[in-house]
């Protein structure tokens, strides 16, 4: 016998057909845009406005992107997450933080919502082999879980639950050479993986803090980076089991101090094993082994004034490395030596930079209330 539940959101009404305990296919959604929660204001952009930025230029310009129809846009949507599919980079998800999940087709210039069980989306990834795999983490009833569609969104069942209220799933990663094996990473510093796309979970560590990012190498494939919030990193060299703390360790010695202190966030160098970047209350930093040692990048002192939440390397291009710092945009072509600026035109501070992977000359940022 099968059950069907009928949920309100925003007044509109959702009839959801459930075969199975997880699985949630909605069957009769009228209208999309009405039936999502993100608030889409019915005005003109304003020279601020905009969620989701574009650059054709290499970083030179930026232009918003937030167009769902002629009235309609997600200018004040606070973009919590972003994803490019592996194939097809002109098709991009976002998740926000009170609206779900958004896709543009045709990059950047028209966007449509996607139902989707919570409205609040901290984690994306699609499957680096298909690009209708999508695993997604957000809150539901105040619980943090993690969904997956096998057909690009239309479709979602739960594949992972937290026990109670207040945890997040702030981190979801799918490791670039096994598509099956993910890793997910939570506001109290849990990081658990998955072999068999999200249908059973192993606990792998707990950090001391909340995961801010994972990453899994292509070029090293039992390697895991990790930066956890407002402390450091820890890395893994046997697929997870095992995790070194590096910061820990120096705490004894004196080169404490030549390293991130209090880390924001982290990107990795797609072209090179065991290098990475990170941001933290006294500068950005760039490690070739994967933690052990440090190197401070020579940023724009004025730089260091404001979190550097978004950093990002050209992934055909290890040289070329982009962070945002306040209302500025920062982009160097020789490693860090000398940088140039781009003023953003923002209200809000960034969140995501993401490079267009068959097109780096494309690059796109994301904003939202911190």
């Amino acid at each position: 016998m099968l059950d069907i539940a009928i949920i309100k959101v925003r007044n509109q009404t959702f009839f959801i057909l459930s075969m199975f305990k997880k699985m949630i296919l909605v069957v009769g959604v009228a209208t999309l845009l009405s039936g999502c929660s993100v608030k889409v204001p019915i005005n003109t952009l304003s020279a601020t406005g905009g969620s989701l930025w574009k650059s054709e230029d290499g970083g030179d310009t930026f232009k918003p992107k937030v167009k769902v129809d002629e009235k309609r846009t997600i200018a004040s949507a606070d973009v919590l997450s972003l994803a490019i599919h592996p194939t097809n980079s002109d098709i991009l998800y976002i998740g926000t933080m009170a609206g779900g999940l958004f896709r543009t087709r045709d990059a950047g210039e028209v966007w449509e919502p996607i139902v989707f069980p919570p409205t609040k989306n901290y984690g994306l990834a699609i499957d680096p082999t298909n690009g209708d795999h999508i695993y997604a983490s957000g809150i539901y009833e105040e619980v943090g879980k993690i969904y997956r569609s096998d057909d690009a969104g239309a479709n979602w069942k739960e594949v992972y639950t937290e026990p109670g209220k207040g945890t997040v799933v702030t981190a979801l990663t799918i490791h670039p050479n096994q598509p099956n094996t993910l890793y997910a990473g939570t506001s109290e510093g849990v990081i658990i993986k998955s072999l068999d796309g999200g249908e059973t979970w192993k606990n792998l560590t707990k950090a001391k803090g909340p995961v801010s990012r994972i990453f899994a190498e292509r070029l090293s494939p039992q390697s895991l980076f990790a930066v956890i919030f407002n402390q450091a990193s820890i890395s893994s060299a046997d697929g997870g089991n095992t995790w070194v703390d590096y910061a820990t360790q120096a705490q004894q010695i004196s080169s404490i101090n030549n390293r991130p202190q209090g880390a924001v966030s982290g990107a990795e160098d797609p072209l090179q094993a065991g290098v990475f970047y990170v941001s933290g209350k006294n500068g950005l930093f760039r490690t070739a082994d994967y933690g052990k040692t440090w190197s401070p990048i020579n940023i724009i002192e004025s730089a260091k004034k404001f979190p550097i939440r978004a950093i990002v390397v050209n992934p055909k291009n290890s040289n070329e490395i982009s962070f945002a710092s306040g209302k500025a945009f920062y982009k160097s072509n020789d490693g860090g030596v000398k940088w140039n600026t781009t003023q953003l035109e923002i209200d809000k501070g960034v969140s995501i930079i993401m490079y267009d992977p068959q097109n780096p000359a494309k690059i796109y940022f994301t904003t939202r209330k911190f």
